[in-house]
């Protein structure tokens, strides 16, 4: 097989080259290795909710999952600021932190929900009233619903 022919992994044929798509990549590695240095030097609570968006101009720009979160990172800010400039083999020479908000970029899991459940005395008086009603929608309702009592 000729070396034309052989295949070779896509991203070291792109890092060959010359031009764009190289330097994409290249800063793509760069800004993989400054977000993990970030993270060594946030707030713990932060780590979850905050990503380096970029470096420009003097500026550290963040990104936040919500308002609350780029509120609590701006909090943190002049420390991380004082951290980042302790760094400046990293990071170079950070003026300033900008902190945005962009939903939805990160995917929490969903919290699962709790299990409901009722009193055993609730469950006993819907029961109770599930038993006179006539058979019905109501009535398969109130006898699920009284199935959910605590003893289980």
């Amino acid at each position: 097989m000729n070396s034309m022919n052989s295949p070779r992994q896509l991203y070291k044929f792109l890092s060959q080259r010359k031009g764009n798509i190289a330097d994409l990549i290249t800063q793509a590695k760069i800004n993989q290795k400054l977000s993990k240095s970030l993270n060594n030097l946030l707030d713990p609570v932060l780590v979850d909710h905050v990503s380096l968006a970029n470096i420009s101009d003097q500026s550290l720009i963040l990104i936040t999952d919500s308002a609350a979160w780029a509120s609590r990172a701006r909090y943190f800010s002049p420390l991380l600021l004082q951290k980042l400039n302790n760094n400046s083999h990293l990071f170079g020479d950070i003026k300033k932190i900008e902190i945005q908000v962009q939903a939805a970029t990160f995917n929490h899991p969903a919290p699962q929900p709790l299990p409901r459940h009722i009193s055993e005395s609730a469950a006993k008086c819907i029961r109770a009233t599930a038993d006179i009603i006539e058979e019905g929608e109501l009535k398969a309702a109130l006898q699920r619903l009284a199935k959910r009592d605590k003893k289980k």
